[in-house]
């Protein structure tokens, strides 16, 4: 052999050698591996939805339950196969749904035809399966609200998961096309109340045609919410506030349960299920920003803030219950002058009965000697100026202003005239609804609560996977003769002042009224607990440019405090006898 031959010979020798050990590696070390590759491409993944936990009120009525949707789907294969016989099962398909059917495109997944069919559809469908091969019927969970709207805000409603939700959440498990809360208790606990999905694997040739089964994965239903909320109550809330643009709170002082809570104009959660009616929606995106929850939203407090000023002058020792004043209708600060509402005036009042009869003119002057720091400082103490930690989306802040906050956002120093205003509630002061209520309910008790709404998440094999922690977040670090003189007083605005509206024989409620100034008409609020002795129950009540707090807020707790009554109080009563 020359040495040309043999330099050939060992080139073709190394070439085989390579080529063996490759053999070998792909074959023998890394042949399952790539058989597992394979086996991924030649296999479809048919998913099956989990269903979502149905969410209880505090009685185990339903609130929110899963029914299911039937829908038309066909194979792929029908469409990329014979065209004689597409048409032929299409032409079919068409007569029983009642529309042409017809598809120009291939398809890699199954089509859907139509969503939301009828039981009778489906099951005539089902019934022709033999003259109608690669046509599917399939059934899926769908959310259903037995109550409509009520309490929509407080329940929220689902949908398919936005790209921009998908970016946030696909590191959570979250996929193209799956279904999420969008708001209220839907959306807040959403990973716990939406369940595993499970479905098939399947191995399909060429064409895409299944073959066999490869693995299946029953679905795992998500937990089950058991809520605080009345729903009785919740219908008897959504009564009272009726049409008007505003919302209403009904909490325990004593738990910090929320047992009602209605915003308004709100929506029906079921329009958002199946195929979106588009003559729907754009009504309701017409309408006077339906979505928002105005129960956590922020307004000024007007004179309901009262209290808290009250409070602070009492504990900085600046005032007393008795203290005169005089009113002649307006108030004297530099070169401005500010008026009561009552223009004629209330003359000799003191600073108790100045809270009864809401007189403007002693809360400028407690405003004046007290400052925005310590009316800063009191309003912290109960709770404003921060989220109440209600298990809500949506919830704000609030504001509650100062000298150095005055001076970051406007550059400018703070004026008595600022501190008038602040004390009546009026100004740079921005509170929600649910915040008030927490003051009122703390009034009442002497402590601090942190409201909630759902008091038990289970799964369905029993197990507790969620209850709130201690909702109690300490006492009110207030004197009892200082809280002694707010109760009072406003027990006789109830009883003889502007609170009367909301008078009930037999049911003693303690409140305060309160308009609040605002582009437009002025809004109107009302807080109260009841009873009086023993409080059970706090009323917040929030009417968008309603006027007057004495008549449009007023009346709708009187119309939740009668009920209360007669179909809580008069029941428990019943009940013991």
């Amino acid at each position: 052999m020359n040495r040309n031959n043999q330099a050939l010979f060992i080139t073709l020798i190394a070439i085989f050698a390579v080529m063996l050990i490759r053999l070998v590696q792909l074959q023998l070390i890394e042949g399952s591996q790539y058989h597992e590759i394979a086996l991924k491409n030649a296999a479809k993944n048919i998913p099956a939805a989990a269903p979502r936990g149905v969410i209880y009120d505090r009685d185990g009525k339903v609130v929110v339950d899963n029914r299911p949707i039937f829908s038309v789907e066909v194979l792929p294969q029908l469409l990329t196969g014979d065209p004689a016989k597409r048409d032929r099962v299409l032409g079919k398909l068409g007569q029983v749904l009642g529309e042409k059917i017809d598809f120009k495109v291939s398809a890699q997944q199954p089509i859907i035809v139509r969503e939301n069919i009828s039981l009778p559809t489906a099951i005539k469908i089902e019934e022709m399966k033999d003259e109608l091969e690669g046509v599917l019927v399939k059934s899926r969970p769908i959310r259903f609200y037995p109550y409509s709207s009520a309490a929509a805000h407080l329940l929220g409603y689902v949908g398919e998961i936005a790209a921009r939700e998908l970016e946030n959440y696909s590191q959570r498990g979250y996929r193209r096309g799956d279904v999420i809360g969008k708001d209220g208790v839907e959306r807040y606990y959403d990973q716990l109340v939406r369940g595993i999905d499970g479905g098939k694997q399947v191995e399909v040739n060429v064409y895409g045609e299944p073959i066999r089964i490869l693995s299946t994965m029953d679905p795992i239903a998500g937990a089950n919410i058991s809520l605080t909320i009345d729903t009785q109550l919740q219908e008897a809330l959504e009564r009272a506030l009726g049409a008007k643009a505003g919302a209403a709170i009904v909490t325990d002082p004593n738990t910090g349960q929320l047992l009602a809570l209605s915003s308004h104009p709100n929506y029906d959660p079921n329009l958002f299920i199946g195929q979106l009616d588009m003559n729907k929606w754009e009504k309701l995106a017409r309408g006077r920003h339906p979505f928002m929850n105005r129960a956590l939203a922020i307004y000024p407090p007007g004179s309901i803030f009262k209290v808290v000023t009250l409070i602070a002058a009492l504990e900085e020792g600046i005032t007393k219950p008795n203290e005169p004043f005089y009113c002649p209708g307006y108030y004297k600060i530099n070169d401005r002058i500010a008026k009561c509402w009552k223009e004629s005036g209330h003359g000799q009042i003191t600073a108790e009965e100045g809270l009864v009869q809401s007189c403007d003119v002693v809360f400028y002057e407690l405003g004046r000697r007290l400052g925005p720091e310590k009316i800063a400082k009191y309003a912290r103490l109960f709770g404003l100026g921060d989220r109440t930690g209600i298990d809500l989306p949506q919830e704000k802040r609030g504001l509650v202003p100062d000298t150095e906050w005055k001076k970051k956002i406007f550059g400018e120093q703070w004026y008595d005239g600022d501190s008038i205003n602040y004390a009546i509630g009026q100004g740079f002061l921005q509170v929600t609804p649910i915040q008030m209520a927490g003051i009122y309910g703390a009034i009442a008790t002497g402590k601090r609560m942190r409201p909630y709404v759902v008091k038990q998440i289970t799964k369905r094999n029993g197990e507790v996977v969620y209850q709130p922690e201690n909702p109690e977040l300490g006492p009110l670090p207030f004197k009892s003769e200082n809280l002694a003189v707010v109760r009072r007083a406003l027990v006789n605005v109830v009883d003889r002042a502007t609170g009367r509206v909301a008078k009930i024989e037999d049911f003693p409620a303690a409140g305060k009224t309160g308009t609040a100034q605002t582009p437009g008409l002025p809004h109107a609020w009302f807080l109260c607990y009841a009873p009086v002795d023993q409080p059970r129950i706090v009323v917040a009540a929030f009417v968008e440019h309603g006027e007057h707090g004495d008549r449009a807020a007023a009346s709708v707790a009187r119309d939740i405090l009668a009920w209360y009554k007669e179909h809580r109080i008069k029941d428990d009563f019943d009940k013991a006898e």
